[in-house]
């Protein structure tokens, strides 16, 4: 396939999630707020770029396994072989979804996905980009029995492209599906933070797993979603790392040597000994809790605005023509794409280091378009999008863009010295826009 089925249907996903927009505002129950639509695609969007250096290797693996160890090689072509792979796909997901919630390095590479404090479409496409390096261990005995690497990946990526529409609040119980399917309501509850939903409805597609397994529960109490210890940040980076950080602080931390080995596969909240006791999910009180949230002038919300959708075509521009661009071109790109959104999420924080990197970003693109001729590979890969006028117009395109956004920040810091003379001045948790 040259083309994986999930970018095929990305547009779809977002045609849903424009229509939630709407539907959320027409029942008065409006679901998205923009900073935290942003950080969720953002997510997204640094999945995609580091899944291009990870997939090829572990199909690799996957096929090796087949071709050396697969007992039957199931045919392809065969109806029941392909729905036998999806059942089976589905189960192997239980286990490694179920393992990236009890065991800490797995939690670790899983938790951008639990983040947000709203549940929306754009919360489906929040990824960690690590957690894939942790998942083939538990797929590989689909390649022992012997369904090809074909029926592998069109499984995995059908079971993904469902759980899509099951991130949204605006569909409620489905009546007899939910025994069957995995549902909005039953994902709901997964994604809860509330004591008693913690570690419950890990299911892709069916329900079933949960319910014969033990880990089911029913939506009861409205849900409160987001992670125990709320993520306080709009940081990309951050929202990556911050578990493997503090599994490598505790790790340091204790004096025991096997505690320093555990602690790496102990569920989340266990503690070692000489350092604490097992921490609990806290209870929530829904009249003093708020999510988190940051305030900027609009000029700065405007800015971000427009540099977030150009983020985006730029972003379309590498998932659509990563695997033909040279290496270089393509880290470059990838580079730039990681650097837009980390920017635009230091400004949502108000914080210097961030506009000064967004004067540096815009800088060296004007720098480029100015002294390097845009004979790119992928500038003409561009000609399959846009036409021969729009091609040779690029560099001043790119010229002027960048010089006006210097001059909107500049001016901008130059205007409004006193807002960032507070060193990352503490967002304010606030539920509103």
């Amino acid at each position: 396939m040259e083309k994986n089925l999930i970018e095929l249907i990305t547009p779809v996903f977002f045609v849903l999630l424009i229509v939630e927009l709407i539907v959320g505002y027409a029942v008065k129950k409006p679901v998205y707020r923009f900073k935290d639509s942003v950080s969720n695609l953002t997510a997204g969007i640094y999945m995609q770029v580091f899944t291009v250096f990870v997939t090829v290797g572990l199909l690799s693996i996957y096929a090796w396994v087949y071709k050396n160890f697969g007992m039957f090689k199931i045919s392809d072509t065969s109806v029941w072989g392909w729905i036998a792979c999806y059942v089976l796909a589905d189960f192997c997901y239980y286990w490694y979804h179920r393992h990236g919630h009890e065991i800490n390095v797995f939690w670790a590479s899983h938790v951008a996905h639990h983040q947000s404090e709203d549940y929306n479409y754009t919360v489906a496409l929040r990824q960690g980009i690590f957690q894939n390096l942790f998942s083939l261990p538990f797929y590989l005995p689909l390649a022992v029995i012997g369904f090809s690497p074909l029926m592998f990946v069109l499984c995995i990526q059908v079971n993904f492209a469902y759980q899509f529409w099951i991130h949204t609040r605006l569909i409620g119980k489905l009546g007899i599906l939910e025994y069957i399917l995995n549902t909005p309501s039953q994902h709901r509850v997964h994604h809860a933070r509330n004591p008693k939903y913690i570690d419950k409805n890990y299911a892709g597609t069916f329900a079933i797993w949960d319910r014969m397994l033990g880990t089911y529960i029913e939506e009861e109490d409205e849900p409160i979603f987001g992670i125990v210890k709320p993520l306080q940040t709009w940081s990309p980076v951050h929202a990556q790392i911050h578990h493997f950080e503090d599994l490598f602080k505790m790790a340091w931390k204790t004096k025991n040597w096997k505690d320093k080995f555990l602690v790496w596969f102990k569920p989340p909240g266990w503690q070692p000994s000489d350092i604490g006791e097992f921490i609990s999910p806290p209870e929530i009180d829904k009249n003093t809790y708020k999510k988190f949230n940051t305030h900027i002038p609009a000029t700065l919300m405007t800015y971000s605005a427009v540099q977030f959708a150009l983020g985006i075509g730029a972003s379309m521009i590498y998932i659509e023509f990563k695997k033909e661009l040279p290496l270089f071109e393509m880290l470059i790109l990838g580079f730039y794409v990681l650097w837009t959104f980390w920017n635009i999420s230091a400004i949502f924080e108000t914080k210097t280091s961030g506009m000064i990197s967004e004067i540096v970003r815009m800088s060296s693109i004007a720098a480029i378009s100015f002294l390097f001729p845009m004979d790119f590979t992928g500038v003409e890969k561009l000609r399959m999008l846009l036409s021969e006028e729009w091609i040779l117009a690029l560099p001043r395109i790119l010229q002027i863009g960048s010089l006006v956004s210097l001059t909107v920040l500049g001016s901008f810091l130059i205007s409004q010295k006193r807002f960032f003379s507070v060193r990352g001045q503490k967002a304010q948790a606030q539920s509103t826009f």
